[in-house]
């Protein structure tokens, strides 16, 4: 019997996720068929996969689309990494030919919390979890009279939107920078705050931020798979400079499960602490997605993206992942900038 999983449309580690998935052998030896999909012509992804579509352009003919596929390849399973809102609304018409849909949730309301940072933070207040400050500020002037009051006993400032991905928008407030350091070397994600305000206010549109202390670290991602809710396996990732220390413990990784946990995840997801000035890890955020990093995780002997696609198949079990977890050995690893070659043509391409 074959076994189908599909992987559409996702952000930067679908490729890492297809490929760990194909380059494990317990995954080889069990007749397992691995597609994928994109509405641009991401080659460098789709060849990995068995076989390859391209998805509409129209999300009007997302649902059709789905349906007809899934109807003539026995897909048993799909994982989205984008459009989550969309499939979750569609949940029942896709779920209703026998599919496993995975969206990193089992609602929309669990999508606009994690996409909502200032809400999460809230929310994880709630329920007694420990929680990076956060003022949600929805106009230039307020900021301005936030940062004027000194929030957070003094602490350093900084600043991202409410919603984004990727780290996009977020910059460490610091005055003793010239107005140029913000240009010159925008890597290291500081600005002078009179230079921050004074663009802001020139802004014809504004989009809701979320003021925070800035903490020393260090900062853990982990990569966490949940069936909802429930943790099944997790590897955090400690990041120091260059490096990402892979680890399975700690008081970091014990809140970023609890996290997933409080928040009903479903899929391969990733939370994401930061350690204060006391040394306590306070959560960040989380995206209920996999992260860029989750190919890293491998490199512990865990693959989470061959645990998730041999779940999402039914083909093992709670305790099976569980045993599979004690394989992990810690390590670090360090990311290079790795070129891989490009066919203008999908050779597997099916639709």
């Amino acid at each position: 019997m074959r076994h189908n999983i599909w992987f559409m449309e996702g952000l930067s580690s679908q490729r890492d996720i297809i490929h760990h998935i194909k380059n494990d052998l317990h995954v080889q030896q069990l007749n397992i068929t691995v597609y994928a999909s994109h509405r641009h012509q991401r080659n460098e992804i789709l060849s990995l996969a068995d076989a390859a579509f391209i998805e509409p352009a129209d999300d009007n003919q997302r649902l059709e689309f789905i349906l007809s596929t899934q109807e003539k390849y026995a897909i048993q399973a799909i994982h989205t990494g984008r459009h989550a809102q969309w499939f979750e609304s569609h949940r029942q018409a896709i779920e209703a030919c026998g599919v496993r849909l995975t969206t990193g949730a089992s609602n929309r309301d669990q999508l606009a919390l994690a996409d909502d940072k200032a809400a999460f933070a809230e929310a994880m207040q709630h329920l007694s979890l420990p929680v990076v400050p956060s003022i949600r500020v929805d106009s230039a002037a307020a900021l301005r009279e936030q940062i004027a009051s000194q929030p957070f006993a003094g602490a350093p400032l900084c600043i991202k939107p409410v919603n984004g991905i990727y780290g996009m928008g977020f910059w460490q407030f610091d005055d003793s920078l010239s107005p140029m350091a913000a240009f010159t070397h925008p890597d290291h994600r500081r600005v002078n705050t009179a230079l921050y305000l004074q663009a802001l206010e020139a802004t014809e549109t504004f989009s809701p931020l979320v003021l925070m202390p800035y903490l020393p670290g260090p900062e853990y991602s982990v990569d966490i798979l949940a069936e909802k809710g429930q943790v099944l396996a997790a590897v955090a990732r400690r990041k120091e400079g260059a490096l990402q220390h892979l680890e399975q413990g700690g008081a970091a990784y014990e809140l970023a499960v609890a996290c997933a946990s409080a928040m009903g995840a479903d899929g391969l997801v990733n939370v994401q602490t930061r350690h204060d000035a006391q040394g306590q890890p306070l959560l960040l955020e989380i995206n209920m997605r996999p992260s860029g990093g989750i190919g890293y995780t491998a490199l512990s002997g865990v693959n989470l993206p061959a645990l998730f696609a041999l779940r999402q198949l039914d083909l093992i079990d709670h305790s099976q992942i569980l045993a599979a977890t004690q394989r992990f050995h810690a390590t670090s690893v360090r990311a290079l900038t790795q070129a891989v070659s490009y066919s203008p043509a999908l050779t597997n391409r099916l639709i």
